[in-house]
């Protein structure tokens, strides 16, 4: 595999959607922000979290059998540590989808050695667990320096806890899908925040991707049959790859990027995706949703977009409100995810919130609950306000 870096932004999630729910049921919806929110804090001092919590993906596990209930929500998120070097992606549960545990032998999978690909940071997951084969399944961004560009590497569990990077030998273990490598595409220096469907026995990926000749963030779409080697979609009558969600026009709220796809399918094959955008310089983000009835190559944006924005100036959440990560419930509500800041500094911490769509119902947190062995809850450490983060470039959350 040619050595191509990559730059990123990452995830969310795709399940199948309960019978009954189809595209027009999509199509309108209220959005509410959980009055208790932020539902998640970077870790206490010390741990490999402490940083911050960002760019998560979430699904929502049903696993019962007649003897037991097993049901639950279960997000794996990107975290960095003030104390340590640490970038790495992490596993939370929960009942509710509000109060969450994080797991005990955090992280469940990290950065490369000195010299990976992925040595700097990974993050952006995107997890579907295959039924077919028993196996959990993990799509991730990755890259090996400030200087270098994200590409977006794979492992496979059988917990969805221990994780093994594909093709563990050498320096690119994991690594499965890199840039283009060429300044005139929209891809050409960075592919990032996967989001992965598998379809009728093939899978599907939504990237973000960021090109040298283009300055903004712009989703692609690629197929492949084993999840590991990738074809990117090229329309009908072009000669290359182009974005299948574009940056909107001239004043449009999110001209300057879109990414960080999180896709569900609807039961009559229509797909709903939710994703990220800003304008040019990022001071006004949001998240907004597209359509698509050709199985995810053309997307319709949803004229009411952004759907959701920051709250005013002093809340948790007034600036990059960014990732979603979107559940359709068995009940059909829908669940969101996102990270978000308070101020827009890269010495303020992201913390991540939940927004109900409509038809959701009322839920209050609940007591702690059963977890499975490994799993304990962590406290919410006090908010000092802010803590120092690294320099965010082009291409990066």
């Amino acid at each position: 595999m040619k050595r191509v870096f990559f730059a990123l932004t990452i995830t969310l999630l795709l399940l199948a959607v309960p019978a009954g729910i189809a595209f027009s049921t999509m199509q309108s919806n209220t959005w509410t922000k959980y009055a208790g929110n932020p539902i998640l804090y970077y870790g206490a001092p010390g741990s490999w979290d402490d940083f911050n919590v960002y760019a998560v993906h979430v699904m929502y596990y049903d696993n019962n059998t007649p003897d037991r209930n097993d049901d639950e929500y279960r997000m794996w998120y990107s975290g960095t540590s003030f104390t340590r070097n640490s970038k790495d992606i992490g596993l939370a549960t929960s009942k509710d989808g509000i109060t969450w545990s994080r797991y005990v032998g955090n992280p469940v999978i990290r950065n490369g050695e000195f010299g990976y690909w992925d040595y700097e940071r990974i993050n952006a997951p995107s997890v579907l667990y295959d039924k077919e084969e028993g196996i959990w399944k993990m799509w991730y961004a990755g890259y090996a320096s400030y200087f270098a560009g994200f590409g977006i590497g794979y492992a496979t569990s059988t917990d969805g806890i221990h994780w093994s990077k594909y093709n563990s030998q050498g320096n690119e273990a994991g690594l499965v899908f890199e840039a283009s490598g060429y300044a005139d595409d929209f891809d050409g220096y960075s592919v990032f925040s996967p989001e992965v469907l598998k379809i009728g026995g093939k899978y599907h990926m939504w990237y973000a991707g960021f090109g040298g000749a283009f300055s903004g963030n712009q989703i692609g779409y690629a197929y492949s049959d084993d999840g590991i080697n990738w074809v990117r979609y090229v329309k009908p009558g072009a000669q290359f790859a182009e974005p299948v969600l574009s940056v909107g026009g001239a004043g449009a709220w999110d001209e300057g990027e879109v990414a960080s796809p999180s896709v569900i399918r609807l039961n009559d094959g229509s797909l709903v995706m939710f994703y990220q955008g800003s304008n040019l310089d990022q001071t006004r983000t949001g998240i907004g949703r597209a359509w698509s009835t050709d199985g995810g190559k053309t997307w319709t944006k949803d004229p009411n977009n952004p759907l959701i924005t920051g709250s005013p100036a002093g809340s948790w959440d007034f600036n990059r409100v960014f990732y979603p990560s979107a559940v359709l419930n068995p009940d059909g509500s829908i669940y969101l995810w996102y990270h978000a800041r308070s101020r827009n500094s890269d010495l303020t911490p992201f913390k991540l919130g939940l927004v109900f769509g409509d038809n959701a119902p009322i839920i209050y947190p609940t007591p702690t609950p059963t977890l499975p062995p490994g799993v304990t809850p962590t406290p919410t450490p006090s908010d000092p306000g802010f803590i120092m983060l690294p320099m965010i470039q082009k291409g990066q959350p």
